[in-house]
Order: structure tokens, then sequence, then C-alpha cells
């Protein structure tokens, strides 16, 4: 029997977006349902969550019951089961990985559904470490951004690529902004509670290294000169710097985004992250940059296919190494920190 099927982009889902004026004809024999794994795994993390999925006619499903198996270097690390639901209301499956990965290790992920009829992998070689951040300048500066001055924070970082093979990267620019409030309890007993608010967004239009060699200005954007996709995810490879050193320059705003609802200002941390990726995930993240980025049109633009290296179905595994620098970020208006 012949029937029709849309594929639409979905978060970590590795399929084909096609126009919606388009329609491809679809065997359910021949394309049977497949499960969906994906994770984004970083051996710095404490949490790396990996997400399964079953692909469906229209859209994918969930998994109820599955076993994830975890293997290092021919040696399993750990069988998992999932967690429970994040909210009631919530069946997405999801498994936290909690074993420790080094530069070089062969990793096996094999998902395994409880009634046999599903069972997809994906194998990954843990990438090197990258060289350390070698330095980090900072400076105040106004930007332009539709059509007003701001100030934003530059920063120009210098890092050096590793030698001798060929390197994919991902900068990602953490800012971490702590707040506070009281908690009040009953007989006047309360206590202060803090937590962590991250934002990761950062401009950086300039570099030619995250431009693919078209920086572009804030007036461009605005007048539309510059119509290509946004570096959204920090990725880049290394043939602009090959065995050599770069400054790669980036901007933030360290405004401060936080109401007395939510929690008052404490202190405000950029943790500059400099990770090694592996081949698949850079050209995955980059496919995402395209789809996110306000020039993508489904309806007109030709499809894009994905990349993905799970075996017996579909999706992405990547692990990344991460090395790191922190810069405080002193405000004239908040000195006391609390903590």
């Amino acid at each position: 029997m012949k029937s029709y099927i849309y594929y639409l982009s979905a978060l970590i889902v590795t399929l084909t977006i096609v126009s919606c004026e388009n329609e491809l004809p679809f065997s359910i024999k021949d394309n049977p349902p497949k499960l969906v794994m994906n994770a984004l795994i970083n051996t710095e993390s404490q949490t790396n969550l990996l997400f399964l999925n079953v692909t469906g006619k229209e859209a994918t499903t969930h998994i109820q019951n599955a076993t994830i198996e975890v293997r290092v270097n021919g040696q399993l690390a750990e069988s998992l089961r999932p967690l429970p639901p994040e909210q009631e209301g919530d069946p997405q499956c999801r498994f936290n990985i909690t074993s420790k990965f080094t530069p070089g290790d062969v990793v096996r992920i094999d998902a395994l559904t409880d009634d046999g009829k599903y069972h997809a992998w994906a194998e990954v070689t843990v990438p090197q470490r990258p060289a350390e951040i070698e330095n980090i300048d900072t400076l105040t500066v106004p930007m332009l951004e539709y059509g007003h001055k701001m100030n934003y924070l530059r920063y120009r970082i210098t890092l050096k690529d590793r030698p001798g093979e060929t390197n994919y990267y991902r900068i990602v620019v953490d800012k971490q902004t702590t707040l506070w409030k009281y908690n009040y309890e009953e007989e006047g007993k309360g206590e202060y509670i803090f937590w962590t608010k991250h934002s990761y967004s950062f401009i950086g239009r300039e570099d030619i290294v995250l431009t693919d060699g078209q920086p572009s200005t804030g007036e461009d954007e605005d007048n539309g000169i510059f119509d290509t996709a946004r570096n959204i995810y920090g990725v880049f490879d290394d043939s602009r710097f090959k065995d050599t050193s770069y400054t790669m320059t980036v901007y933030n705003s360290t405004h401060i985004e936080t109401a007395g609802e939510e929690g008052y200002f404490n202190a405000m941390d950029v943790i500059i992250r400099l990770r090694s990726i592996t081949e698949v995930e850079y050209y995955y993240l980059k496919a995402l940059n395209l789809v996110d980025s306000d020039i993508y049109d489904e309806t007109i633009d030709e499809p894009i296919k994905y990349p993905g290296n799970v075996h017996g179905g579909t999706g992405i595994v990547g692990i990344s190494t991460e090395v790191s620098a922190t810069i405080p970020i002193i405000l004239p208006k908040y000195h006391n920190r609390k903590r």
C-alpha cells in the first residue's frame, strides 16, 4: 500500500526536510519505523542525556521501554533504564549516561527495546582534548544592534590548533548569572536560595573563522546585505589556522536580565569553553545553523539532509572534549557578592 509522508525537522532528530508543497511516495513496507537515538555528550559534563524516539508516518513517537548499553573499548561500562518523566504528561524517553570517557576511547552505545523489535547503535572515538586557551582579552565596546547602540563585552580569544591532524571545534560562551531570593517559611523561619541562570548567545559575525571567510557588521545585517546563515552553535574547523595559533573575536551582552520576582542579582561569570568535536557533530551543527537562521525557508529552499552515525536506526551521537577559562564580571553597582 502506498501513502504519503511529509518529513519535518525536529530538535536533534535526523530527518530530511522537504518543501511542504512536494509529496514523496512513501512505502510503509519498504520504510518501517526506526529508532531515533540522539546525544551530544561532553566528557566534562556531569549530565549527559541520550534521547530515544521512533519514526512514524507523520511524526516521531515515544519509546516506553528500552535499555541503553554503553561500552568503552569493548567492555560494558553501564546498562541504563529510562529516567522518570520530567513532568506529568511528558513521555520522552531519556537516559543519563554517567560513564567517564577519555580521549582516544572507542565508545559504543546500543539501544534495545524490551520487545526485541528495535536495536540501534553508534560508535564514536572520543576526540583529543584541545590545547589550553592561551589568552583572553576583554573590552567593553558600543555596538549597533537593530539601529541602537548598546554596550557589549568583546572577547579576543587566542587558541592553538592541535598539530598534524584535521580538527573540528566548537566555541561556547556560557554566561552564568547567579541569582538569589529569600524563601519564607512559617514562624518566621526561612533561608536564602541561590541558583544559576545560563545564557549562551554571542555575536561572532566579525570573525573570519566563525563566518567561513564572510565577516559582516551590524549595519550589514540590518540592511540585509549579507543574507547568510549565522553560526549560532559556534562550530569551526582548523582550515584557516592549521597547526598554528589564532585569535578569535566574539561579543556578548553582560546586561543583567532579572526581575524581583525571579530573583536578585548576586554575581556573573562568563566561561569560555573550547570543545573538540567529532566530524559528524561538526556537520550536524552546521546544518542546524542553517535551519535555525532566519534565512532558511523550507517551502523554497533545497532539502537538508542531516548527517548521522546511528546504525539500525537514525540520529546522531557525538562526544566532545573541552578546555575552558572563567572571566569574573565585575559590575560597578554590584560589588557585594553573597556567595
